[in-house]
């Protein structure tokens, strides 16, 4: 199995700063080119041409992006490395020119060289911390001083050769030495640059926690929005199965009877249809009735009615239908401001209203049912009022049948109350409860 660690991505605005950090090196490299053009000699083209060729090349790395997509990882490390040794290659190119033309000693320090590594160690603290800050410095010290104690040990012999000649004039006598003013470089560096490291992770470190918080809690979030997305689909299919079983089930039962019946009583007396006729219209009614909910089973599988006309208008489409198919009488109010509703409170109201008027018209013989949503400083309230033959909710919540179940389930997603108010012979009242 492959780990990651933290380092395996890099950290936002890195790439742009590293970009634009040496667009703007381009810009000084291209302005001494253009003092060396009003003023040759005094501008060294070896360190001219070195430094162009290393900021372009750097540049077309960190513009290629089928090399960041082919290296992943590895492909700001390798940067950082070619932008540090080609900052140290040109670094020691001009002072082994400068010593070759007589720049004396305190003029070849090579602090043209801090900037460039200056960037690289706020890249490097950011990305990898203090500790891999500290790493990177104390390499490019030792890098540097190789590189230049070497350069500055051949380039001395060459220049005094060259001032014995008398081809350029060669100033090497000095109170200070190369290998002194390099020295001083370098341990300013292996002081500075940590220092510098320390701020920087300092002043970014906060925002990284912050940032790292954010995609821990985006990713709860995450799962938490599946999670929810999941149990909904769940609730859906078990509500849409007991609706197929209070419809197509019960109907299909009641036409196996009566085609019981209907053989019996062909048996019984064949030569006088009649009631052998009753029995037959009754099973078309029931076959024809089974037809209709079945209709409105297989009619509530298809997207939510909230998603093409809002709460208010499918609110008013279900209760007008339900009074249509039920030949119930049914009224609904609705009071207050329930149009900024939360998604998934609007859906719990719904199919909590939609169960409640299925159920009234199944089971209570309901003939009025009073359907009020309101809403006040309080908070939701949905009630629910029929006048049929009531039941014991504590019963028939143990019995798992009238949908009790998933009703209670649609209001605890929506941090809602679901109270249940009935007696046999006494009518029902439902109230969804939700608080602001």
């Amino acid at each position: 199995m492959m780990t990651h660690t933290k380092y395996d991505h890099i950290e936002p605005g890195m790439l742009t700063l590293f970009r634009l950090a040496y667009i703007i090196w381009l810009l000084v490299v291209i302005t001494g080119w253009i003092v060396w053009f009003f003023s040759w000699g005094d501008v060294p083209f070896l360190d001219r041409v070195s430094g162009s060729v290393n900021v372009v090349l750097l540049l077309a790395y960190l513009f290629s992006g089928r090399l960041q997509r082919r290296l992943g990882r590895w492909y700001l490390p390798l940067g950082l490395l070619v932008a540090s040794v080609g900052a140290v290659t040109v670094a020691a190119l001009h002072a082994a020119w400068a010593i070759y033309i007589g720049v004396p000693p305190e003029q070849l320090t090579g602090w043209e060289f801090i900037p460039q590594v200056l960037i690289l160690v706020v890249i490097v603290s950011v990305q990898y911390g203090f500790r891999g800050a500290l790493i990177y410095v104390m390499s490019m010290a030792a890098l540097q001083a190789a590189v230049m104690f070497t350069v500055v040990s051949y380039a001395i012999p060459s220049a005094f050769m060259t001032s014995v000649n008398n081809v350029l004039p060669v100033r090497l006598v000095t109170t200070a030495s190369p290998f002194d003013i390099v020295t001083v470089m370098i341990v300013f560096e292996l002081i500075g640059f940590p220092i510098i490291a320390v701020a920087v992770v300092g002043l970014t470190g906060g925002q990284k926690k912050e940032r790292r918080a954010l995609t821990a809690k985006n990713i709860k979030l995450t799962q938490y929005a599946t999670t929810i997305e999941r149990l909904a689909i769940s609730q859906e299919r078990n509500r849409l199965a007991r609706e197929l079983h209070d419809t197509l089930a019960h109907t299909l039962s009641a036409v196996s009877v009566q085609v019981e019946a209907l053989k019996k009583q062909l048996e019984r007396d064949p030569n006088s249809p009649t009631s052998a006729k009753e029995t037959v219209k009754q099973l078309r009614e029931l076959t024809r009735n089974g037809m209709k909910e079945s209709r409105g089973a297989l009619k509530a599988l298809r997207a939510s009615p909230l998603e093409d006309m809002g709460l208010i208008l499918a609110m008013q489409q279900l209760v007008d239908a339900m009074s249509d198919r039920s030949g119930m009488t049914i009224t609904l109010a609705l009071l207050g401001d329930i149009d900024d509703l939360q998604p998934e409170v609007e859906q719990s109201i719904y199919r909590i209203t939609e169960e409640a008027l299925n159920n009234a018209n199944r089971h209570t013989q309901a003939k009025q049912i009073d359907v009020v949503l309101q809403r006040n400083e309080d908070g939701l309230m949905l009630i629910i009022t029929d006048d049929g033959c009531g039941f014991d909710p504590d019963t028939v919540s143990s019995d798992g049948h009238y949908g009790l179940v998933g009703m209670r389930e649609r209001a605890t997603l929506c941090n809602g109350e679901l109270v249940v108010e009935s007696k046999p012979d006494a009518g029902t009242i439902i109230k969804l409860i939700i608080g602001v």
